[in-house]
This record gives C-alpha cells, structure tokens and sequence, in this order.
C-alpha cells in the first residue's frame, strides 16, 4: 500500500474513532438534558444580567471569585435560552464535548496508539466522579477554565514544533483569557512552563523567557486576589480553605483512590502511603523510560490535586481537571507498554488492556446514570419553586413592597441528600433560602424580566414600621400564595418590637 493509500487510511480510522467517542458520550449524557437548574444557578445569573448594560461589571468579584467568564456563559443562556433551563444544560454538555475532544487531541499528538487516547478521553468524559461540574450549571467554572488549559497546551505544543511566533501568541492570549474562568489558573503557568521542557526537551530558561508574559500575569493575579486582600485583613477566594498539611495529604489520597473506582475511602495512613507509592513509582517509570509526556501529565495531575487539596468538602466537580491528569498519566503508561511489548505478548496486553477499558467505560456510564437520576431529583425541587411561583407572580404589584412571609418546614437539601442513589454529594445550605434552595430575588428575576425590573431586599431599621400598603407573600411547604389577611397581624408585630418577625422579609421590584 503507498504511503499516501496509508495517511488516507489512518485519517479515516482516526474519523471513525472521533465519531464513535462523540457517538458514546452524547448517548451517555442524552438523559441529563431534562435537569433543571438549581442553587447557586439563580445566584450566577443575577450577577450576569447587568452584564448586558455594562460589561465591565463582569469583572465584579461574586463572594470573593473572580470569573467573568461564567457570568458572560450565563448572561449568553439567558439571552438564547431564557427560562428554558434545557438550554443551559446544553451549554454544560458543550463545554463538556469540548474538553473531552481537546484532551483526545492532545493524546493523539503524543500517543502511538489511537485506541489508547479514544478509550482514556472516553473514561474521562463519562466518570461519575466529575459529574457535579457536569451535571450543575453552576459547576462550570471547573469545565470553562480546562477548555484554556488544554486548548493552550495544544497552541504551546504547535510552537515547540515549528517555534513560529504566531503560535506563542495565540498560546498567550488563550492561556490568559481562562484566567476569567476559575482560580484554578494559578497551577497554569507552572504546568505550560515544565511542558516545552519534558516534552520537547526546550531548555527551561528559553521557557521561561518564552512564556513571560504568563507569568507576569500570574504575578498581578496573585498580588491582586491574594496578597492585596488579605493584607488589609479582606477574604480571598480560599476563604473557607483549611491549609492544615495532613488533612491536605489525606483528601489527596482518598482522591486518588477513588480515581482508580475503588471509592471514597476514609483518612488512612495506608491510604496516604500508596497514593505516594503511586506517585513514585510513576514518576520513576516516565524517567526511565523517558517519557517526558507521561511525566508532564504527572505534574499535571498532582499540582492539579494539591490546589484543591485544602478545601475539606470533596465536592464532584474539583475532580474534574485532576482526573484529565490521571488518565493521561494512565493513557502514557498503556500506551508506552503496548510500544515496548513484542509479538504475541503484545496481543496479549493489547487484548487485556481493551478489556479493561470497555469494563471502565461500562461501568461509568451505568454509574452516570444514577448521578443523572440524583440532579434530576435536585433539579426537579427547583422546578417546583419556580412553578409555584409563577402562579402566584402575576398577582405580586409592582407599584408596593412585598412582604414574605417564609412558614415552610421542608428541607429541600435533605430531601435530595437522603435519596442520592450514586457517588455521595455535598448539597450546599444557605441559611434563609426557599426549602435550603434558593433566595427569592435571584428567582424572581429569573422568572420575571431582569432587565426591566429587579427584585431586591430592603432592610427595615430599628424603629420603623412597615409600609401602609404592601403585598404579603406567604411561602409554606405547599409553595406560594398571597395573604392579604396577615397584613395587619404583621403590621401589629412590627410596630410592637421595631422589627420585622423571625422568617419575614422585605423586598421591592425596582425598574432598571
């Protein structure tokens, strides 16, 4: 066969294994496009909707976080999609794609075996162990921000082969777009700088020199979001990080283990021995072997690991970067042991390593399905609030202040958290939130028409008494309804102590 019968041949088998990939994971994912948006989704898009009218109040830091990139996804889904939240698990779902197909790029760039690449990106793409960054809307920042890494390794590889300028360019401009997405970032200029060196075997000070201008933003970042804030006493976005050393290298471990299917294991000192043994042996492995690859995407892996290290809740979706790391770790090995190994041994291992991966993909997307069927669960809560709602909205006046009244006993997060039927999730509680689920502005706005009018709180001073006319809301486990009865019985309570009840509170649609 000539050699261009083969280039033809092998572009044909890498579109049949890209189109099968794709094939397997829409299938998987299929089922989540009904899942309602939930929690802090109404949060994020209250923040994005003065975005429109100026766009630099996306720059605005949200609790201590830095991520105009999420609010300009949000503010986008609500222009295009509006209330339709399948919209916005579509866009979860993209970015997803997106990131599993660069990841499979990058594999196939450094990788002999195609089918090695296909069957790591697709264990990544379908592990429950990400799913919240998935599956949430309001997971996505930990999506946005690998779409700049790994797009920005494939721009940095490109230079390290044919060292053109505009490929250092556009490496700059997209490693320092993905600042807007996630904290994250900060392990970015560590990780891109070691690349060019064990990969291509760039020397580091050219490196280095190369990719200044990362690093100078690396510095402005950390001088803006860290040192700044917290010299004048400010929080910083690790404001409910425990920096204790051992708790740290505990969760790192549990992480590890569960990466390799075996579960969220307990604080164990054996625990803590393997997770290192694994990381020594791999290391020495990738040096023996010179797979600089392989070694890179260790330091990807456990750089990735040590930035969310501190934070003691195991949320899903701080999985999602560090697991592209350990499967490329796991693709490098596999595919460095199928070029080393010979004749029918190669069979052998080729034969076992493709029984392997089909059981983990396998097992993965039956697991997925349950975390599907836990979001579905959470979102559908949501959906319910923002139906009963909607009942009772076009009644609310605009012209006079609104009163709720918040009588439900039903807990919400208990609910969803009581019926998680996967990989066990930390729902977040917000104090003074409908069921523990969401405020009422946040949904109002959402239900309503943010760009002509807000909903927003009003604090009642000491002394005060309310307004003479007023709309009353009352919310209990049934939902909402309007109660113009309890006006006066709250009007007398009031004025009796100077403040309003325990489970009340004050709002005003105002007109922007």
């Amino acid at each position: 066969m000539a050699g261009g019968e083969l280039a033809r041949e092998s572009s044909r088998w890498r579109l049949v294994v890209t189109a099968l990939l794709v094939v397997v994971v829409c299938a998987a994912f299929s089922p989540a496009l009904d899942v309602f948006i939930s929690g802090d989704d109404f949060e994020w898009l209250e923040s994005s909707y003065d975005v429109l009218r100026d766009p630099l109040s996306s720059f605005r830091l949200e609790n201590h976080f830095f991520r105009p990139l999420v609010k300009w996804s949000y503010l986008i889904d609500y222009l295009v999609f509006g209330q339709n939240a399948v919209g916005y698990m579509i866009t979860n779902l993209a970015i997803h794609f997106l990131n599993a197909l660069l990841l499979f790029w990058l594999l196939k760039r450094k990788l002999r075996q195609s089918l090695v690449a296909a069957a790591a990106t697709a264990a990544f793409a379908l592990s429950p162990l990400h799913s919240e960054g998935v599956l949430w809307a309001a997971g996505r920042p930990d999506t946005i921000l690998p779409v700049f890494f790994l797009a920005a390794i494939l721009l940095l590889d490109s230079w390290c082969e044919r060292r053109t300028t505009n490929l250092l360019v556009a490496f700059a401009v997209v490693a320092l777009i993905g600042i807007g997405a996630k904290e994250t970032w900060i392990v970015f200029p560590f990780i891109a700088t070691v690349y060019p060196p064990l990969v291509w075997h760039v020397p580091i000070t050219t490196t280095v020199r190369r990719l200044a201008v990362v690093w100078i933003a690396w510095l402005v970042y950390v001088a803006a979001f860290i040192v700044v804030p917290a010299a004048s006493g400010s929080a910083t976005a690790a404001h409910y990080a425990d920096f204790r050393i051992l708790p740290a290298f505990y969760k790192t471990a549990s992480t590890v283990f569960a990466f390799f299917g075996l579960g969220f294991a307990p604080a164990q000192p054996w625990l803590l021995a393997v997770a290192i043994l694994f990381a020594i042996g791999c290391a020495v492995w990738f040096l023996r072997i010179r797979d600089g690859f392989g070694l890179w995407a260790l330091v990807w892996l456990c750089a990735t690991l040590a930035i969310v290290a501190p934070f003691q809740v195991s949320v899903l979706r701080h999985n999602y970067i560090p697991l592209l790391g350990f499967w490329m770790v796991l693709a490098s090995i596999c595919d460095q042991v199928l070029v080393r190994t010979k004749g029918s041994r190669w069979r052998l291992a080729a034969a076992a390593m493709a029984l392997a991966g089909t059981t983990v993909v396998v097992v993965e997307a039956v697991a997925l399905q349950r975390e599907i069927t836990d979001y579905r669960v959470y979102g559908e809560l949501h959906r319910r609030l923002c139906q009963s709602f909607l009942q009772a909205e076009d009644r609310i006046s605009r012209e006079i202040p609104l009163l709720l009244v918040d009588r439900s006993t039903f807990r919400g997060v208990e609910f969803v958290a009581d019926r998680v039927q996967g990989i066990d999730k930390t729902f977040f509680v917000r104090r003074n939130a409908l069921w523990q689920l969401v405020f009422l502005p946040p949904l109002a706005d959402f239900l309503g028409d943010p760009f002509e009018e807000r909903l927003v709180r009003e604090e009642l001073n000491t002394g005060e008494h309310l307004p003479e006319k007023l709309t009353v809301l009352y919310f209990n486990d049934s939902g909402f309804a309007l109660r113009p009865d309890l006006r006066e019985v709250l009007f007398a309570a009031t004025s009796a102590s100077g403040e309003l009840p325990s489970g009340v509170d004050l709002y005003r649609f105002t007109v922007e």
